[in-house]
């Protein structure tokens, strides 16, 4: 499989239609692989619409492919995860095959600011946001069944092509309380990464990545947050200013509040050295300023125009 990986392979994506995972798809595809996807919608031939529970799907596809790329993720938090995480690794591990699992940044911070790396230990569990942790672990033990498990980590800010997550709903709220907040001096360092050099990535740890890897997915640039709530106040034309934790939570909501208190400062030079991983994205900044996310920008301002 690895020496002919640059050949047309088989790959069972799931997620294909999320954010990141479409982006994946379109550089597999592009490169001329064969990809199957699991989706909650179709938008292609080889796409089933169905989720994360439907496991007689997922062990014929995982049977079927050469390699498993799992970026889907089911955000019920009142499910039991670890019990669900499992059913689903069972169902997508084939043995001598490629499985890259994704995972987030959910390390211990540096107590010097520096930065942190693969081998940093687990930050404790006081959110209940880095559910994914148990789906690494229990991948990770798949190695010893012959399981070619690789995990990428990925910090909360995947941005580009002006979509995401947590980017355009930090504009929409910022738009339509007419200022981009941050939380006291806004001094707390993220990590980010470009939503296509990720993906690239996704497909170098699945040719090259030796069994029991973990790798960060983030850029060589960090940011704190309130040079984000910036930039963000910049695209759209409004104030940026500090508020209280408690004044956050009333304008964000109590979880969004939450994934922006989360530091992070993460390291890629494993990604770099060892798979020759090459990010040549925008960063996060210049994005918001000048990149894809100004037409959202223009776009939330008109909504917001109207609504006033």
């Amino acid at each position: 499989i690895l020496s002919n990986f640059h050949l047309n392979m088989h790959i069972f994506v799931t997620g294909a239609t999320g954010y990141i995972g479409r982006t994946v798809t379109e550089k597999a595809l592009n490169a001329g692989h064969t990809v199957h996807g699991l989706s909650f919608e179709i938008t292609w031939s080889n796409s089933h619409q169905r989720d994360l529970t439907t496991f007689d799907v997922l062990s014929y596809e995982s049977a079927k492919a050469d390699a498993v790329l799992h970026l889907a993720y089911i955000h019920d938090f009142t499910m039991d995860r670890k019990k669900l995480q499992w059913m689903q690794l069972l169902r997508l591990c084939e043995e001598q095959k490629p499985l890259v699992i994704t995972s987030g940044l959910f390390v211990k911070t540096d107590p010097d600011g520096g930065e942190t790396n693969e081998d940093t230990p687990y930050t404790e569990d006081k959110t209940g946001l880095n559910t994914r942790i148990y789906s690494e672990l229990h991948a990770l033990g798949y190695t010893e069944d012959n399981v070619r498990v690789s995990i990428i980590r990925l910090p909360g800010y995947v941005y580009g092509r002006g979509g995401s997550y947590f980017i355009p709903m930090l504009m929409q709220i910022a738009a339509n309380i007419g200022e981009s907040i941050y939380v006291d001096d806004g001094s707390w360092s993220t990590s980010a990464v470009d939503v296509d050099d990720a993906a690239d990535l996704y497909l170098i740890v699945a040719k090259d990545a030796k069994a029991g890897s973990i790798i960060n997915s983030t850029s060589t640039e960090h940011f704190t947050f309130k040079e984000i709530a910036q930039a963000i106040g910049d695209s759209l034309d409004i104030p940026a200013h500090s508020v209280t934790r408690d004044q956050a939570v009333e304008k964000w909501g109590p979880f969004l509040e939450s994934v922006v208190r989360l530091e992070s400062k993460a390291s890629n030079r494993k990604a770099i050295e060892e798979l020759r991983w090459k990010p040549n994205g925008i960063d996060l900044l210049t994005d918001l300023r000048k990149g894809p996310y100004k037409k959202l920008a223009g776009d939330l301002e008109q909504k917001t125009a109207f609504k006033k």
